[in-house]
This record gives C-alpha cells, structure tokens and sequence, in this order.
C-alpha cells in the first residue's frame, strides 16, 4: 500500500507540480488560506473543511492547475470556492436584506481600481477575521472576499453566490 501511495505522490500534475508539491503549497500557504475561508463561512471548521475540499479537488485533477507562478493565487481561489460553497444557505439567508435597495455608485460594476482592491484586500486580510465576521453579515463577506482577493467580478459574484446584479453590488456599496 506504501508503494502505491508513494507513487501517487511522485505523479506531476500538468503544470509540473508533484501531489507532494501540492500537498506542501497547502501547508505553507494554510495560515491564509485558513483566514480566507473563516471570513467567507465565519465557522472555523466549516473554513478547515473547505481547505480539506480544496485540496481534495486540487488533488484528484478536478480543476485544471495553472503555471507554477499561479498557482498560489489559484489555491486562494479555490479555497474561497469551496468555502462559499459552503456558506451558500447562511448567504442566500441575508438576500431578503439588500431587495429595494439602490446603489449609485457606477464604479461597482467594474473590476476595480487594481491598487485599491489590493489595499481592501490587504485590509481584510490583515485584521482579526472575528472583527470581519462580526461587523459583516455572510453575503458581505463573500463578495468582499470574491472581488478583492480573487478579483472577482459583479458577474463572477452573482454566478458564484447565485444571486441578482443588484444584491451582488448592495452589500459592497452598503459599508
């Protein structure tokens, strides 16, 4: 059993990268991706078991794998998916709070100003995510995490958290 598993282990991905490799990208990058998910599904084990899901699909090849230089960008958005996954009825919860309401801020329908969504970005993921998690309600939390960590855009949000245009912007413009 040790050899096949040792194997499996050996196999390169088709970016390159080992399931060893992968497996060790995981570990260094937990910390933040732990972060990340806890803001997304505000539960500590709903955020590790979204890791453990991401891995998984990482993994078994489910997801194509990008270039090596991607590639720890590309296990944050994994991780966030799986971690909205996750959180879809909590979020779904708080759409009745956006309906009828209006926001008239054009610029939320573009991707952003790049500096600023890095600087919310490094907001988010500089301060203590129980302070996010308190302060945010799910659906918030989600499309601040899709938009500037996995530069997400409205659309993105509203195939992701299967939501209308206008609940996808209320929340971001609401803060």
């Amino acid at each position: 059993m040790s050899c096949i598993h040792s194997n499996k282990k050996k196999q390169k991905t088709a970016n390159g990268l080992s399931t060893l490799e992968i497996l060790d990208r995981f570990e260094d990058e937990h910390e933040i991706l732990l972060k990340l998910a806890f803001v997304v599904t505000g539960d500590i084990g709903a955020a590790e078991r979204s890791i453990s899901e991401a891995r998984d699909l990482v993994i078994n090849g489910e997801h194509p794998v990008p270039l090596c230089e991607q590639f720890t960008e590309w296990l944050k958005t994994m991780t966030i998916k799986a971690a909205i996954t996750n959180s879809l009825h909590e979020i779904a919860r708080c759409e009745s709070k956006y309906v009828n309401q209006n926001c008239t801020h054009s610029e939320h329908l573009l991707n952003g100003n790049d500096s600023k969504l890095t600087e919310l970005r490094n907001f988010l993921l500089d301060i203590d995510p129980e302070i996010v998690i308190a302060e945010l309600d799910p659906l918030a939390r989600a499309v601040a995490i899709l938009r500037t960590t996995a530069r997400a855009s409205i659309l993105d949000c509203i195939l992701r958290l299967k939501l209308s245009l206008t609940l996808c912007l209320l929340p971001i413009a609401e803060r």
